[in-house]
């Protein structure tokens, strides 16, 4: 009962028989089987020819139109074919399979808000980015030291309101944005003051012009033209012309100059 019965291969199904049925089994088999001369298959004899057709016959692929088999085109078709339709993980949409690592690694460097901790986080992080996020919720709910412990630092960004824009930035960005933008609303308020004082100027020219009825029309026309309002607007320059900063080189328009003058002058001074 121990003893393994002895088996010997068959030749042409390549199957283990046992030795005491071998030579019944290889008659049979000599007899109703034959090897594929394709694929080495053992086939019964009266059915090679549609074995043969069914898939050794030669077909192309629909999608990316190469040459195999036909046994292999099932697997072709769903593993191996570049232009095989598959999803992006990250917003399901459909592309071929040449194209889709690449559209993957834009896709995935895109961020999306964290409700939970409120920072920006990588679709392609997003996954593990909840345990993570789950302990330092754990971290921030635990008990607060005691009185012998030191309190460790406030890792919560804080932000201050800017006293001019009353725009919010975080603490350490404050002070460098309220000097820009002091700067910005002074520019801004001394060029008001000087449209208005040119508005003025060239009313009052307009006023004395009126109270002189006796001059010519063709006078008046004239002045008009070399009046204190137009020798002002003649001396702001044109508003396309393009000049360079003194300091960085970088040429800008001559109204838009003037404001970055003032931050570049500013970011020399914090270097």
């Amino acid at each position: 009962m121990g003893d393994k019965q002895a088996t010997r291969i068959c030749g042409t199904c390549h199957k283990d028989v046992a030795e005491a049925n071998f030579a019944l089994h290889e008659t049979h088999c000599r007899r109703f089987l034959c090897l594929c001369p394709d694929c080495d298959e053992p086939v019964p004899r009266e059915q090679l020819d549609q074995h043969r057709e069914a898939q050794h016959t030669e077909v192309r692929c629909s999608k990316c139109h190469l040459k195999m088999e036909r046994r292999h085109l099932l697997d072709h078709e769903s593993d191996e074919c570049e232009e095989r339709l598959q999803s992006c993980p990250f917003c399901e949409l459909e592309l071929p399979s040449k194209d889709l690592d690449e559209h993957r690694l834009v896709c995935g460097s895109r961020t999306e808000l964290c409700r939970d901790c409120g920072r920006y986080v990588t679709l392609k992080d997003l996954p593990g980015h909840g345990a993570a996020c789950s302990a330092a919720d754990a971290a921030g709910s635990a008990p607060p030291p005691t009185a012998g412990k030191a309190v460790p630092p406030n890792k919560t960004k804080t932000t201050a309101s800017c006293s001019s824009c009353m725009a919010s930035f975080p603490v350490q960005d404050i002070e460098e944005h309220e000097m820009v933008c002091i700067l910005a609303t002074r520019l801004a308020d001394e060029e008001a003051a000087s449209h208005e004082e040119e508005e003025s100027e060239e009313e009052e020219y307009f006023t004395g012009q009126m109270a002189t009825p006796w001059l010519s029309r063709g006078y008046q026309a004239g002045s008009l033209s070399d009046g204190p309002g137009r020798r002002t607007r003649a001396d702001a320059g044109d508003p396309d012309q393009i000049s360079t900063c003194p300091h960085c080189h970088l040429a800008l328009p001559v109204v838009t100059l003037r404001w970055h003058q003032v931050k570049c002058q500013i970011l020399i001074n914090l270097r």
